[in-house]
């Protein structure tokens, strides 16, 4: 979601805006809002009262968050840093998420203030950052920088926040292309609407449709798609049988009209 988000040079009021931060390494001047067993949450102070809102929510659910996504990946973390930030220009939820290479454990999260507060939003999109971490930290093929990895970020996503970033959904940008083939190659990028939808999609296909655990398919990792549902299955068919199946309900040429990530089971 928006990650790698590097910066070669500074502004000079933004350098001074760090240096007022406790956390001077951070993008934004932010306040300290409470902390968890693995996490310290922080909110930009530009986002006052509000932000603070949005950072309590954060904080009363990222633990649970994070044994659910311990368990999956069989992997621990020893700590992140949450800042919840304003990354959308109307601060509408849409500006995603960051942080500054697969293993950084500082995660800048969007808000949605407008046109209400929904502090899911920011919940979900620490999720997807923190999902990253843990495939680097995992080191067995997710690769948080292409498209198998940032498949597997979007979804556990919207497994743990069903609905909540239906706006991001890709699924439906892989139907209504060619559909290449994004299962027995992976794109070396995580902002190719196309790649990432192939992967949600086939992800799902693998939990809703053929019934793997999100614990077993997180901990058969792979480079590949392909070889992660070999691991699973002993079989060497994903693409025929993925590809197939989606032709005869979402023809190639025709509009999906698909608005969400999981058309599953078909």
């Amino acid at each position: 979601m928006q990650n790698h988000h590097n910066r070669v040079f500074s502004s000079t009021k933004e350098l001074k805006e760090r240096q007022l931060t406790r956390r001077p390494h951070f993008d934004y001047r932010a306040k300290d809002v409470g902390k968890t067993a693995h996490f310290d949450v922080y909110s930009a102070t530009i986002l006052g009262q509000t932000g603070n809102q949005i950072a309590q929510a954060v904080l009363g659910r990222c633990e649970q968050d994070y044994q659910k996504l311990s368990q999956w990946f069989g992997v621990q973390i020893e700590h992140f840093n949450i800042i919840v930030a304003p990354l959308s220009e109307n601060q509408d939820g849409s500006g995603g998420a960051y942080h500054h290479t697969c293993l950084s454990a500082d995660l800048y999260c969007d808000v949605q203030i407008n046109p209400s507060i929904k502090t899911d939003v920011t919940n979900a999109l620490v999720v997807a950052e923190e999902v990253e971490v843990f495939e680097a930290a995992q080191s067995k093929g997710w690769d948080c920088g292409g498209s198998n990895g940032e498949g597997l970020s979007r979804v556990l996503a919207e497994v743990l926040y069903p609905k909540i970033l239906d706006g991001y959904a890709t699924a439906a940008e892989w139907l209504n292309s060619d559909r290449p083939d994004w299962v027995t190659r992976n794109n070396p990028t995580d902002v190719d609407p196309i790649s990432n939808g192939c992967s949600v999609l086939f992800l799902y296909w693998l939990n809703s449709q053929l019934g793997y655990s999100w614990d077993k398919i997180c901990q058969v990792a792979a480079p590949t798609l392909a070889e992660t549902y070999r691991k699973l299955t002993n079989k060497n068919t994903p693409l025929s049988e993925f590809a197939g199946l989606l032709e005869k309900h979402f023809p190639v040429g025709r509009p999906s009209n698909l608005a969400k990530d999981n058309p599953f089971p078909l």
